[in-house]
């Protein structure tokens, strides 16, 4: 399996010489285990190779695929949590994160995973995921808010 580099992304070569355009890269635990397991993904939506271990690859096919991801993925860190105000069907949280101010919705207290660790995961109404590295490094007010939901 080789990697490319094109303009929209990334191309595949795989191991019968096959050349693949327009693949996207997907981290299977994008959370838990980032450096492991990473579909590679044809048009259509067929896997076409996985990645077990992204720091065994050649440096230069690690630093492709690295920038396909960073491309594609976005988890903003929540630093402080400002507000939640209750809204019809859910609640609408004002955070402030590693990439600034934001407010998004979410549905239900099921929105909110642990994922160990004092790390959590919290999913807005669109899909997007927020992360809490550690819950114990909030603000004593964003801990106060996030108690009532967690």
């Amino acid at each position: 399996m080789r990697l490319l580099a094109q303009d929209s992304g990334l191309s595949l070569i795989d191991d019968a010489g096959v050349r693949h355009d327009h693949v996207r890269p997907v981290r299977l635990f994008p959370l838990t285990d980032a450096q492991h397991w990473v579909a590679l993904i044809g048009d259509g939506g067929r896997e076409l190779a996985c990645v077990e271990d992204v720091s065994a690859m050649e440096p230069e096919q690690r630093a492709l695929l690295e920038a396909a991801l960073a491309r594609r993925e976005f988890v903003p860190i929540i630093r402080r949590i400002l507000k939640i105000a209750r809204a019809a069907g859910g609640h609408i949280w004002h955070v402030e994160t590693d990439r600034g101010k934001s407010a998004f919705r979410i549905e239900a207290d099921e929105s909110i995973q642990s994922l160990g660790g004092g790390r959590l995961v919290i999913i807005d109404s669109l899909g997007t995921r927020y992360l809490v590295a550690n819950v114990s490094e909030l603000d004593r007010e964003s801990r106060r808010r996030l108690e009532r939901y967690y």
